[in-house]
């Protein structure tokens, strides 16, 4: 019987513990335990009302049969078997819950962090790959834009179909801009052009034009 009793005792503080641990899930057992933790609260519940009904009875047979002091040895005797749970059994579940958490939460940290690195990286991706039309580059200072002069015809060269013109700019012999542009012989070649500025260039000599013209006829 004492056996039995101690049993009991321990089974009691068993339930009050389960019934505590219900009331205090923690974080994560309130988001993703809510049915088990209501369902293990509700069964806590039932069996406290048992157990209260179970002490009673034993209340009242330990008076009758050894006296009201025999009650008082056994809730001694219960408190004592409570702290000696509480430092072993309890304590264990405790810590291994918090481990258990602290995990959850690095996983948790891990994931996130993971995500919101891959939404930087797309986003990232995506303003490096936008695509600026010219004059958006120009404002951007990007592409510095050409300066345009105006040059004139100063000599046009003919092999078969094909036509090179030769325009050079106004200004000094050193820092004159010279540009060649090739053209069908039907079409000729106009009288002035809009040349990109590119003072100090050499005249192209008549052996590279006509080298040019024969590749292009080809």
């Amino acid at each position: 019987m004492s056996g039995d009793i101690s049993r009991w005792m321990g089974a009691a503080s068993d339930v009050d513990n389960a019934e505590k641990q219900a009331k205090n899930p923690g974080v994560f057992g309130k988001v993703f335990g809510g049915g088990s933790i209501e369902a293990t609260a509700l069964q806590a519940y039932s069996a406290k009302k048992k157990l209260e009904e179970q002490r009673y009875e034993l209340k009242m047979f330990l008076n009758l049969t050894h006296g009201p002091q025999a009650y008082e040895e056994l809730l001694q005797m219960e408190g004592q078997i409570r702290k000696e749970r509480q430092q072993t059994i309890y304590k264990q579940q405790q810590l291994r819950k918090q481990i258990g958490e602290g995990i959850a939460w690095v996983f948790l940290v891990l994931i996130v962090g993971g995500f919101l690195l891959m939404l930087a990286s797309v986003f990232s991706n995506k303003s490096y790959s936008k695509e600026y039309t010219w004059q958006q580059k120009i404002w951007q200072g990007k592409i510095k834009e050409p300066k345009l002069v105006l040059c004139r015809l100063k000599t046009q060269k003919v092999f078969q179909d094909k036509m090179a013109c030769i325009y050079v700019a106004a200004g000094g012999t050193k820092n004159r801009t010279y540009e060649i542009e090739f053209t069908d012989i039907d079409i000729g070649c106009p009288r002035s052009y809009r040349c990109v500025y590119n003072p100090g260039g050499s005249e192209p000599s008549i052996d590279d034009v006509m080298k040019s013209l024969r590749d292009i006829a080809k």
